[in-house]
């Protein structure tokens, strides 16, 4: 039986953290994915996140323990180094990709290639580290956050009793 709060200490770097809120923005990506998973963010260690959060853009952050949904673990190897080095050299300050995720929602055209949402810029930072969570050939801006759900390449290591995917 699932604790009601993951043990924070037993998450390692590279590990997939989903979340929903009840903000308008995971409501409207709820109803377009059919799930109620709307956010990830994946942990990078020492109580920090690597994300792009609404608003905000992608950036390292202190890790958001509220609304955490699932916490999934990716089953092959990751180098760390190569992710962290892609997120410092091409995303880390670049903006929130308002334009993708409209164009995620409404599945046309594609978004800013100088800005993400959050499930792209998952999918972008698991591949710069060699880990390859979906078909290569997937386009990380039409990544819903719920594939992390679907994809055999994660395990599910905590999951909140009150959600329900």
């Amino acid at each position: 039986m699932p604790r009601d709060y993951p043990d924070w200490s037993d998450l390692h770097p590279g590990d997939c953290l989903g979340y929903f809120s009840r903000d308008i923005i995971d409501y409207a990506i709820a109803l377009k994915t059919w799930t109620r998973l709307a956010h990830v963010e994946i942990y990078e260690g020492a109580g920090m996140s690597v994300a792009s959060r609404n608003g905000l853009g992608v950036n390292r952050y202190m890790l958001r323990k509220s609304d955490i949904a699932v916490i999934r673990r990716p089953l092959g190897k990751i180098d760390l180094d190569l992710a962290k080095q892609w997120f410092e050299q091409y995303a880390r300050y670049q903006k929130y990709d308002w334009k993708g995720l409209l164009c995620f929602t409404l599945a046309v055209k594609q978004g800013s290639l100088d800005r993400q949402f959050c499930s792209e810029f998952m999918l972008r930072w698991y591949r710069a580290g060699r880990f390859q969570p979906l078909d290569p050939d997937w386009d990380a801006d039409k990544t819903p956050p719920s594939f992390i759900l679907v994809t055999p390449m994660f395990e599910t290591v905590w999951q909140s009793p009150d959600w329900k995917p």
